[in-house]
């Protein structure tokens, strides 16, 4: 029959009380403790993190990461008012379709679930893999409706992409002319790409 813990340690000094305890329970110990100290960083990342309010993700290779900070710096001080509690987001996800490695993989999955989850405001892309996109029926919104965009856009027609490289705003990522810009139809953030457009065509 199992003794009752306090019969146990009834008869010990405070130290054989204390390596009892440990003896018989560290496990039990070390868990608690890390369950709080996770518990903690999780409720304080919390606290920190920041709302998006606008989400750019660029697919690809050749892309100045210093630039991807320098120009998420830039949008965030013209576009953000309460800067403490919120940012813009830029984002660069590796892709290559000649290679398709792991990376590029992961890269296209994360791409994905984002745009299917209505994460990804402002999208930048190969030209293959914006084709490819933009062949799936209702995938894109037409940049005509964006206001103030109307002199980045070549015609009059239904446009879904435009060259990045007719964007000065986009310079410190140094990308090639092979990158196009296009909106997913999923985003739910229709007026901060609005601001973004206004933003750009200035």
């Amino acid at each position: 029959m199992k003794q009752n813990i306090k019969a146990i340690l009834s008869p010990m000094s405070p130290k054989e009380r204390a390596a009892y305890i440990w003896d018989y329970y560290k496990f039990h110990i070390i868990g608690t403790i890390a369950a709080i100290i996770l518990l903690i960083s999780f409720i304080s990342s919390i606290g920190e993190k920041k709302e998006v309010v606008l989400n750019m993700t660029i697919m690809g290779q050749g892309v100045n990461t210093e630039g991807v900070v320098e120009l998420q710096e830039q949008l965030t001080n013209k576009l953000v008012q309460d800067k403490a509690d919120e940012e813009v987001s830029v984002q660069h996800l590796t892709y290559s379709k000649s290679s398709m490695d792991q990376a590029s993989q992961a890269g296209i999955q994360k791409m994905s679930a984002e745009i299917t989850l209505g994460a990804i405001d402002i999208l930048i892309v190969e030209k293959d893999l914006f084709e490819e996109i933009s062949s799936q029926s209702s995938s894109l919104v037409a940049l005509n409706d964006f206001k103030g965009i109307d002199n980045l856009l070549p015609s009059e027609e239904r446009v879904y992409g435009i060259s990045t490289s007719d964007i000065p705003l986009l310079a410190p990522l140094e990308l090639d002319e092979n990158k196009v810009l296009c909106v997913p139809s999923t985003t739910k953030n229709l007026k901060n790409i609005n601001k973004f457009f206004t933003l750009v065509s200035q």
